[in-house]
Formats: C-alpha cells, structure tokens, sequence
C-alpha cells in the first residue's frame, strides 16, 4: 500500500499514457518526478514542492543518471519507477536504415535497461531498508508477438520484456523489489505524432502487402474507437500499483480487451506446433535429463 510520500518517477510525460498516468499520480497527491525530451511539454503539471519536471533523453546515460540523482537529492528516495519513453518506428524492415534501427534500439531498449539498473541500486541502498521499489516497464502486446512492419520495434519489446524477467529473479526477496510489463493494445492517441514511418520499399508496397493491411487496420477511425483510453489505462495500471487489487502484482499486464484474444491465438499456435514437431524437438537426446531442468 503505498501513499502520499510516494516518489514516482515516469518517464515519456508529454503525452499519451505517460501523461494521463503524471496527472493522475499528482492528481492523487502523490511526489512525482515527470520527464520528457522537451520539459515545455510538461506545463500541464502546476509547480510545488511535490513536483519535479526534468528534461530527458533516454538514449543518453549521462541524462539517466542526472536526473535519477535529481530525484534523490529532492525527495530522499525513490519508490516507483515508470519506463514509458518510446515511439514506433514502422515501415519495411529490408528499407530500415540502421541508424533508425539502432535508435530505437537505445530508446527502448537500452534506455528503460539503464535506468532500471540505477532505480534497483537506490531501491536497496537508499531506500530505507526493507522499503524496496517497484520497476514498470510499459512494452506492448507487441512484445509478446509480432505484427509487420515494426520489426525494431518488436525486437526493443521483446528485448525489455525478456531483460525484465531475467532481472527480476536475480533480486533477493529481502530487498522487496518489485518489476512489472505492462502490455497494452491499442490506446487511443494521435498515432502519427507518435511515430516515424519510414518511405516504404516498393517490392512490400502492394495493396494486398501485409504491412498495408495493417495500416489500413489502424488508421479506421472505427477501429481507433475500440481502442482503450489513456486515462483508463493509467487508472487501472495505478490502482494495481498502490495496492487496490488485493491480487499478488503479476509479471505481466495485459491491457485492452483486444490483447486477450490476440494472445490466446498465439498460445494455441505456438502449442500446436510444440506437438506437431515434439518428435524432431526430443529426438536429439537419448536421455530424459529434461525431468531434472529447474523451473525458476
């Protein structure tokens, strides 16, 4: 349960999730750290004494660790930290330049990396002991499947979430640290002021290419309608955070009813072809030393 003297510190504040979820932590008089690339973009939020606006590239280190030590030298602590700086890069992956590549790469990959490991040091040595902190990492439905047209993309998701889960077991239970990926579906936002797309390569430029039918898809105004609010996402992500759900906090979260079916598919995919091939998969050992694998 967590109250009040609360320190939050969110990054990717100037629009969208990142936004809703700052007012509504000040809003609910929480401290919070808010940041953003431009810090203008941040004057929906009044000045005092429990807030701190920052600006912040999450690609460069140098900016990480100013402004987590920011954070300390203000409010004494750090309790909640919210990874939620990123954009999507789309267009053909053989027509992605690498600079655009390794770009997204750093924001978001590397960046959320970076300041995850700052956020777990001053969890276990400033934080009183035993106090600990929660790390939110907000990926995608996309960082549990791919979709065309986003292959960096995926890859940077796919990447945070399997860098979470491994850092997340590494921690000792004494120090009550907590990671959590949010994974949403669509939020309804301006989706092209979030974004780079790319001059597409004409070989994938086809009315029937896949990449086509997905834009298609999420340009619809009736289907942007579907999509989950930003202010409903933040309220549900906040009220598991302070403790409102009694639920023990999962690895995972899903958000968006949308997320539901499309990962059942692909669970029921991915099992089907666990059986069909499990010959191939068990015939390359005599052995049955996968009874003695530990499950962790």
């Amino acid at each position: 349960m967590l109250d009040s003297s609360t320190v939050w510190f969110i990054t990717g504040c100037s629009s969208g999730l990142g936004k809703s979820l700052a007012s509504l932590v000040h809003s609910a008089g929480h401290r919070l750290v808010a940041t953003a690339r431009n810090v203008d973009s941040l004057s929906y939020l009044p000045d005092g004494p429990n807030v701190l606006k920052l600006g912040l590239d999450v690609t460069s280190k140098p900016a990480i660790h100013e402004t987590l030590s920011a954070t300390v030298a203000k409010f004494g602590r750090l309790d909640i930290v919210v990874n939620n700086a990123g954009y999507v890069l789309m267009g053909d992956t053989e027509a992605i330049p690498e600079s655009d590549a390794r770009l997204q790469l750093d924001t978001l990959f590397w960046g959320p990396a970076l300041i995850s490991q700052e956020a777990v040091r001053i969890f276990r040595e400033v934080n009183p002991p035993g106090v600990g902190g929660t790390v939110v990492q907000i990926s995608s439905i996309g960082g549990y499947m791919a979709f065309p047209g986003s292959a960096f993309y995926q890859a940077g998701k796919f990447a945070l979430g399997g860098f979470t889960e491994s850092f997340a077991k590494e921690m000792h239970p004494d120090w009550r640290i907590r990671f959590l990926v949010v994974a949403p579906g669509g939020i309804k936002s301006n989706f092209g002021s979030n974004g780079k797309f790319l001059p597409r390569h004409p070989a994938y430029d086809t009315p029937e290419g896949p990449l086509n039918q997905l834009l298609k898809y999420m340009m619809d105004p009736a289907a942007q309608a579907s999509f989950s609010g930003a202010d409903d996402c933040a309220k549900a992500l906040f009220d598991v955070l302070v403790g409102q759900d009694e639920r023990q906090l999962p690895g995972r979260l899903l958000l968006g009813p949308e997320t539901l079916p499309l990962l059942e598919a692909e669970m029921r995919k991915t099992r089907e072809e666990m059986e069909a091939w499990r010959d191939v998969t068990v015939s390359t050992s005599s052995t049955c030393g996968a009874k003695n694998v530990p499950i962790l």
